[in-house]
């Protein structure tokens, strides 16, 4: 009786250090200010990824390839720290540009933890 107590309290264990590290990814994977970074989406970002960042931007469609739906399941798959590298320099062969000469280091990671509070 004690195995299944002490297995049950260490199975409660686990999924509650989970819960709480999936609950946090949005708010410090990217250590910037979601709301301080909403609208430097909405003033650099938007015309691509739209307004809930699903690619459907007035532009976004149009792109070959298209711009990316932040909750796609491509997209969640990303690391925040990938993410952040896409921002900075952009990526090849698309027109999706580097922002780290338009942006500063803390803006940067504004935009990104506004992004990652678009993947759902």
């Amino acid at each position: 009786m004690r195995q299944i107590v002490r297995g049950a309290l260490a199975l409660a264990f686990l999924a509650a250090t989970w819960m709480v590290a999936a609950t946090n990814e949005s708010v410090s994977a990217a250590g910037g200010d979601a709301e301080k970074g909403k609208p430097i989406f909405q003033s650099k970002c938007v015309s691509c990824h739209g307004p809930k960042g699903k690619g459907d931007g007035p532009i976004g469609k149009a792109l070959k390839p298209p711009a990316r739906d932040f909750s796609s399941a491509e997209s969640k798959k990303k690391p925040p720290e990938e993410l952040q590298k896409i921002i900075e320099n952009g990526v090849p062969k698309t027109s999706m540009m580097a922002w780290k000469k338009q942006l500063n280091e803390a803006e940067i990671q504004d935009v990104l933890a506004y992004v990652m509070t678009l993947r759902n």
